[in-house]
């Protein structure tokens, strides 16, 4: 259906193109090329280039990432008791 021009020459790379954060427009921290960098070791090991959400996980959770609890905060009337608050915490 599509015709390509007799000037040009298509190649398909049997390699998965590699996402390099240098190149792209936005500016990416540490946390966020370390991630894209072990999800791409991931999808090059395990040859899927789609990972489900708990393979994306089990990423996540190579690289040291972990959910922690929250604790609710309840609302403080003073400064002083909120200084308070904090210190207990700590403690």
């Amino acid at each position: 259906m599509f015709k390509t021009s007799p000037n040009r020459t298509y190649h398909k790379s049997s390699k998965r193109k590699q996402i390099d954060p240098t190149t792209c427009e936005r500016d990416y921290s540490a946390d966020e090329i370390e991630f894209m960098q072990a999800l791409e070791r991931y999808k090059t090991s395990s040859g899927r280039k789609f990972p489900t959400c708990s393979e994306i996980l089990e990423v996540l959770r190579s690289i040291g990432y972990e959910k922690i609890q929250t604790r609710a905060i309840h609302a403080v009337a003073t400064l002083d008791e909120l200084e308070r608050a904090v210190e207990d915490g700590l403690r």
